[in-house]
């Protein structure tokens, strides 16, 4: 499995990192300031503003991306940034969902969801269910479309994207047209070959550590909405367009949903990029980069216009 040149010259993704800092604080500012570094700027043409909400226990903050010209109502993209529930933010969150407010073009609310091991499971998934509660409720205020509205994340955003599909359908909430996951981690019992067959210092320690970090009681990993994988019934979901990187200890997780979910009569695709690691492909000096960008940005205009699946 050779890595991109492009990131083996970078030196990044290898097995040779140098251990985070011990304190906790210092290691999230790290972590940020590193996904930081490929951050191309804010996307042109393109308004935020930031809402705040109120959630059990406390209030999260949901940023609202907004194209300049985009005629109401318009459709709407909600993103969960990845960190493996311990690290990311808003800021982050631009580096990893790309141009999609722009590209596609729609309204994005970013959400900026509480953090383990402070916060563990359930209190981030509850957090971005509310936060999608909260954009439906919303539509009229934000100029949004209720009947086109996908989810989507990236990483452990991936797993809460596709829990959130999972707790909409089962709490009565509309479903929304698209499940767009990036290297999703959605087997947490870590039952997927990939985890050995890649491992070593691509991601596998800090997967682990991360996991014990967001559900540190091991039975409650097998819960649906730990890991979406394990779910009984998958049926009646969005459809789903995932994303995952060859060399990447999660990288069966979204090739097992896939089959999961076509299995229970979901229609959906997932993509194997070659030669990336976990996420690899937000770094702007790789081809894959914008290709990938692309990519979803295709995947949210089909799934808005109504044309994802040829046989609705």
């Amino acid at each position: 499995m050779p890595l991109d040149p492009v990131l083996a010259a970078l030196a990044i993704g290898g097995t040779d990192a140098p251990p985070p800092p011990a304190d906790r604080g210092e290691r999230r500012a790290a972590a940020n300031a590193g996904l930081m570094l490929a951050h191309t700027g804010p996307e042109p043409g393109v308004g935020t503003a930031d809402h705040t909400i109120p959630v059990p226990g406390g209030e999260i903050t949901v940023r609202v991306y907004r194209p300049d010209g985009l005629a109401s109502p318009m459709p709407a993209f909600l993103y969960l940034h990845g960190g493996g529930w311990f690290q990311g933010n808003l800021d982050t969150a631009e580096v990893e969902m790309g141009p999609m407010a722009s590209l596609t073009p729609c309204l994005v609310a970013s959400v900026d969801y509480r953090l383990a091991p402070e916060c563990p499971f359930p209190i981030a998934l509850e957090d971005c269910i509310a936060a999608y509660e909260w954009l439906i409720a919303s539509s009229v205020m934000l100029g949004v479309d209720r009947t086109r509205i996908a989810v989507g994340g990236t990483s452990a955003g991936g797993n809460l994207a596709a829990a959130l599909c999972i707790a909409a359908r089962d709490r009565g909430l509309a479903q929304p047209v698209l499940q767009l996951l990036d290297a999703p981690g959605l087997d947490l019992t870590l039952g997927s070959p990939s985890v050995n067959e890649v491992g070593g210092g691509f991601g596998e320690a800090e997967l682990r550590e991360f996991i014990d970090m967001y559900v540190s009681d091991e039975p409650l990993r097998s819960n649906p909405y730990v890991s979406p994988l394990l779910c009984d019934d998958l049926s009646g979901l969005a459809p789903a367009v995932i994303t995952v990187a060859e060399i990447d200890p999660v990288r069966d997780d979204g090739e097992r949903y896939l089959t999961r979910l076509h299995e229970a009569g979901v229609p959906g695709t997932c993509v194997r990029v070659q030669a990336m690691f976990h996420i690899g492909w937000v770094v702007p000096l790789t081809t894959t980069h914008r290709l990938i960008n692309d990519f979803r940005a295709s995947a949210l205009r089909r799934a808005f216009d109504g044309t994802l699946n040829p046989l609705v």
